[in-house]
C-alpha cells in the first residue's frame, strides 16, 4: 500500500475516530461503574463474595452494551482465605508489631532471630545462607541498586526457602502507605509463613538489629488454603465466520483484599467497558470480531487469563492480537509496550497515519521476573499471540500506593482513564480492519525453543527447586 493509499485509508476512518471520542469521552457510565467496582464491591479479591458480585456485575453491563454471546467461564484454582497474623518480638524486648499475612502465605509458627538482608540480592542471601538457617529474612521490596532486572518478591521468597529461612517479613518502601501486598506464589501455597509490614515498622526493625546485633521474634499465620472457583467474563462485538480472525480486549478485576484496587485495577476494567460500549453502538463498521474478556484471579498469577489459553486454543489460533488495558489510569504517558520488533514497527507505522506520537516499543525491562508472572497478556504472548500492554513502554509507571490500602476511588482520574480507552480503540478498530494483516504468530518449533529457554533461566530453576517437588499441592 502506498502512503497515499494508506492517507486516504486514514481519511476515510478519521470521521469514525471522532464517533469513538464522543462515545468514550462523554460516557455518563463511567464514573458509577468505578464506585460500584470499589465503593460498593471493596477489593474483588479472589475467593470473597465481592469478587463473585463483581464477575455478575461485569457480565451483566455486558449484555447492557449489547455484546453477543456474553456469559461466566468458571474455572478452579488453589485458593487463600485471610486469617489473622501476628509479629512478636521476643528479644531484646517483648512487644507485638503490626503486620499482615501476604496472600498464599500457609498458616503457620515459626520462631528465631530475624536477619535483615536488605534489598536481598541473590549475592547477598547467598552469602547470609548459613546465618538465615532456621531464623526469619526480613526482606525490603526495593530492588538490588547493582541488579540488571527486577528481582520479583517471590524470587527473594523462594530464594529464602532454599537458604532455609523459617519464615519470611517483606517490607515496604514507601513512607505513610503501610505494607505493599502481593502473592507468594502463583497457583502454589507458599511453604514457609510470609507477612508483610510498613516501611516504618521495618526501619524500627533493622534499627533495632543494628544496635542489638541479636533480634528474636515469633510469627503466627492463620490463613486458609483451599481450592475455589472464579470467572471470566467474555463478550464478543460480533458474530465472526468459521476460521475469521478475531481481536481480544481485556483487563482483571480482581484486586487484593486490602484495599479497592480503584486504579489496580478498576481503571482498566472501566477502559474495556467503555470500549466494549463504543465498539457495540458502531458494531457494523467491524469486519472482524473484537472479543472482551474480563480475567478473574489475575493477582495469584493470572490465573484467570491462563485458563482462557488454556480452554480455548481454537479461537486463540484464530486471535490476530491481544490488548491489556490493566491499570489503564496510571498517571502515565499512553503508549503501546509490545512484544516483538515486527509490532513495533507495524504500530509506529500506524501511529504515523493516525498523525500521532504514540511511543511504541518492545518492554524495555529486561527480565523483570519469570514470564508468568507479570500481566494478562504473558499466557498469549507464550502461546503465540502478538500482544501489547497499554502503557508507556519507557516507565513502569508504579505509583507509591500501589498494592497498599490507599490504591482508592479518589486517585482514579477518568480523563486519564478516557484516553487510554480511546487510544486502545483507535488502534484495535484499525487492527480488525486491516485486510492485509502483517503479523505472524510463533511457529510450534519457536513456540518450543522459546519455552527450553525460559524453563532454563536461573529465576525458573529456582521456583522449580521449591515448588516441584511432591509435598507441595
Amino acid at each position: 500500500m502506498s502512503l497515499e493509499q494508506s492517507t486516504l485509508c486514514e481519511m476515510e476512518v478519521d470521521p469514525f475516530d471522532k464517533l469513538l471520542a464522543g462515545d468514550i469521552f462523554t460516557s455518563h457510565d463511567m464514573q458509577m461503574n468505578l464506585e460500584i467496582l470499589c465503593d460498593d464491591l471493596g477489593s474483588r479479591s479472589a475467593g470473597t463474595q465481592a469478587e463473585e458480585k463483581a464477575a455478575e456485575f461485569l457480565k451483566t453491563k455486558l449484555q447492557e452494551y449489547k455484546l453477543l454471546d456474553v456469559h461466566a467461564e468458571p474455572f478452579e484454582y488453589n485458593g487463600w482465605s485471610r486469617g489473622t497474623a501476628r509479629l512478636t518480638v521476643t528479644s531484646p524486648w517483648h512487644r507485638e508489631l503490626s503486620c499482615l499475612s501476604m496472600p498464599m502465605s500457609p498458616p503457620g509458627r515459626a520462631r528465631g532471630k530475624i536477619i535483615d538482608l536488605g534489598t536481598a540480592s541473590p549475592k547477598i542471601i547467598e552469602t547470609r545462607k548459613d546465618e538465615l538457617e532456621g531464623n526469619i529474612a526480613l526482606v525490603s521490596i526495593a530492588n538490588p541498586p547493582a541488579a540488571d532486572r527486577w528481582i520479583h518478591r517471590t524470587e527473594k521468597y523462594n530464594r529464602s526457602i532454599l537458604a532455609g529461612a523459617r519464615a519470611f517479613i517483606f517490607v515496604g518502601n514507601q513512607d505513610g502507605y503501610g505494607p505493599i501486598t502481593g502473592a507468594l506464589a502463583f497457583n502454589k501455597w507458599g511453604l514457609i509463613p510470609g507477612i508483610m509490614v510498613s516501611k516504618e515498622t521495618g526501619m524500627q526493625l533493622q534499627r533495632l538489629v543494628r544496635r542489638k546485633g541479636t533480634v528474636e521474634a515469633e510469627i503466627e499465620t492463620t490463613d486458609t488454603l483451599s481450592k475455589k472457583t472464579s470467572w471470566n467474563i467474555t463478550g464478543d462485538v460480533k458474530r465472526g465466520s468459521a476460521g475469521q480472525d478475531m481481536i481480544v480486549v481485556g483487563s482483571h478485576y480482581d484486586g487484593h483484599d486490602i484495599s479497592q484496587g480503584a486504579e489496580d485495577p478498576a481503571s482498566g476494567v472501566l477502559a474495556t467497558l467503555a470500549i466494549a460500549r463504543a465498539m457495540c453502538i458502531h458494531a457494523d463498521r467491524l469486519k472482524r470480531n473484537v472479543r472482551f474478556i474480563l480475567f478473574g484471579v489475575e493477582e495469584l498469577g493470572l490465573i484467570g487469563s491462563d485458563a482462557y489459553v488454556t480452554a480455548h486454543a481454537e479461537d486463540i489460533q484464530q486471535t490476530r492480537f491481544m490488548f491489556n488495558l490493566d491499570s489503564a489510569g496510571r498517571p502515565i504517558r499512553k503508549g503501546l509496550t509490545v512484544y516483538d520488533p515486527d509490532s513495533v514497527n507495524y504500530f509506529r507505522a500506524m501511529s504515523q497515519r493516525m498523525n500521532e506520537d504514540i511511543p511504541v516499543d518492545e518492554n524495555v525491562f529486561p527480565l523483570r521476573e519469570p514470564d508468568h508472572l507479570s500481566d494478562d497478556h504473558y499466557p498469549f504472548v507464550t502461546s503465540g499471540v502478538p500482544c501489547g500492554f497499554i502503557a508507556d513502554p519507557h516507565t513502569r509507571g508504579v505509583t507509591g500506593f500501589y498494592h497498599t490500602a490507599h490504591d482508592t476511588v479518589d486517585k482514579v482520574n477518568l480523563l486519564i482513564v478516557k484516553q487510554a480507552a480511546f487510544l486502545c480503540a483507535r488502534m484495535a478498530w484499525r487492527v480488525a480492519n486491516d485486510d492485509n494483516w502483517p503479523l505472524k504468530r510463533l511457529s510450534s518449533e519457536e513456540l518450543a525453543r522459546q519455552r527450553t529457554e525460559y524453563d532454563r533461566c536461573e529465576v525458573r530453576q529456582i521456583e522449580k527447586s521449591v515448588f516441584d517437588q511432591p509435598h507441595n499441592n
